[in-house]
């Protein structure tokens, strides 16, 4: 894995922590580490992009079709910690459907708070229970 991408497990599930810019150069390789996280058939994988301080539509397109793959093979995969700006491009975009948001990490683990901080509100945003 590159300097940019850090794995750690918690349970079954897998923390896959991204940092920097993630643009169109990097979303081949974004695809080959997260295809390889999803080979070895955690219970789930929770992408934490609380770091991340670009991220343009071809990676976040890499990652909504991993989340839907992931589904096919019983895994489910979340979203944590996305800025305002990245949460927007997935509601606009229809991806968030297939990579859910959550405001953080821990929310992310527990499932609770889906999609629920609105585009344009920060961390301090409260996060509905689903």
């Amino acid at each position: 894995m590159d300097a940019n991408f850090a794995v750690r497990r918690a349970g079954g599930v897998v923390v896959v922590a991204l940092f920097g810019d993630y643009d169109l150069s990097r979303a081949a390789t974004l695809h080959t580490q997260l295809l390889d996280v999803l080979r070895a058939r955690p219970t789930g994988i929770v992408i934490d992009c609380s770091e991340v301080t670009f991220c343009d539509l071809a990676c976040l397109r890499t990652m909504a079709n991993l989340g839907r793959r992931s589904i096919a093979v019983g895994t489910w995969m979340r979203m944590a910690g996305p800025s305002p700006i990245v949460r927007r491009l997935l509601e606009i975009t229809g991806l968030c459907t297939s990579l859910p948001c959550y405001t953080d990490v821990e929310a992310a683990l527990r499932g609770k708070g889906r999609a629920a901080v609105p585009a344009g509100r920060g961390a301090e945003a409260t996060a509905v229970a689903s």
